[in-house]
């Protein structure tokens, strides 16, 4: 019997976040219009694409992954996709490294780096009586946040006790929490100095964000005249050396004193809804700037290294 023809592509790109569609769309078309194969991964054909991974029967030089910090099924996928050499944006190891403010925060530390004042507790369910005295300390108000988890999650802003962290910590008893100095932003006229900063494969692709409103804006050039853009990038830069991640975004705050205080280390996956969509989503042009980083970055990996322009383009 004839075996079954092999299926390659040059990237892989899986989603489970309904509003990631969008994203992913855009991605997809973007590959294809650089000369490059991509087949999208969602959980109507994850299974199938995994048994025909595993079987040999499908192949990805590279892969997107957006779903597997959420389900374990498609670190499944991974895993199979790992043992017949693809490689990823994002490696799986790194992400959970990353994601994990208290480690990552000794490391970011140790580069010189401004971050806010932090506590780092441990985790509820190992030490569930804390002394008083260390946050009775602590400069006031400050942020209460668990040191896995993102959006917003389990994070109390505007703390001043000692009870508040105590309420706090039992949400997820099982987390190390930090205690974070609360960082005031300079004003330009009404808008706060809040910057989301993406780090795209090498590429720093900064915007504001505000941290109340969670609105996001982007930086024009006479923007950038009030802004240290270069800061901000080495700022990125050092980070993404840290995290050793490919895709991610950082928050960084100009405070009072004029530093440049890095206050979210390392968030992703980063949200990309856009915002003319959603009012709080990413905007547009922010969102094909990210894509057509990321489809650069596999061009010149993918068809630079091999002259490859592979079967023709699919989408399940």
């Amino acid at each position: 019997m004839q075996s079954k023809p092999r299926a390659h592509h040059h990237v892989g790109l899986a989603f489970n976040w309904q509003y990631d569609a969008d994203f992913i769309h855009m991605l997809d078309r973007a590959l294809h219009q650089a000369g490059l194969t991509s087949y999208v991964i969602g959980p109507h054909n994850l299974a199938q694409t995994t048994l025909e991974v595993h079987n040999g029967e499908r192949r990805f030089d590279w892969c997107l992954d957006r779903a597997s910090d959420e389900d374990r099924h498609f670190l499944q996928l991974n895993h199979v996709l790992a043992a017949h050499g693809t490689r990823f944006l994002n490696a799986h190891a790194e992400y959970i490294r990353a994601s994990d403010k208290a480690e990552i925060h000794r490391d970011l530390l140790a580069t010189g780096l401004q971050l806010p004042l932090t506590l780092i507790l441990p985790p509820h369910d190992r030490e569930p009586d804390l002394d008083s005295r260390l946050i009775d300390q602590f400069a006031k108000p400050f942020v209460v946040k668990p040191a896995k988890g993102g959006g917003g999650k389990g994070v109390l802003v505007g703390a001043t006790t000692a009870d508040d962290v105590r309420k706090t910590r039992v949400h997820h008893r099982d987390q190390r929490y930090l205690i974070q100095q609360a960082i005031e932003p300079q004003l330009f006229g009404d808008r706060r100095a809040w910057f989301r900063v993406y780090h795209v494969c090498g590429t720093a692709i900064i915007c504001w964000w505000d941290d109340r409103t969670h609105r996001y804006a982007t930086l024009t050039a006479l923007d950038a005249q009030l802004v240290n853009v270069p800061e901000l990038e080495r700022i990125v830069h050092i980070v993404a050396e840290v995290a050793q991640l490919d895709f991610f975004s950082t928050e960084v705050a100009l405070d009072k004193h004029g530093r440049y205080v890095v206050i979210d280390y390392v968030n992703t996956p980063c949200d990309m809804r856009l915002q003319s969509h959603h009012f709080n989503g990413v905007p547009d042009t922010i969102v094909q700037q990210i894509v057509a980083a990321i489809t650069g970055f596999l061009k010149q990996q993918i068809v630079g290294a091999t002259g490859d322009t592979g079967d023709a383009h699919l989408w399940p």
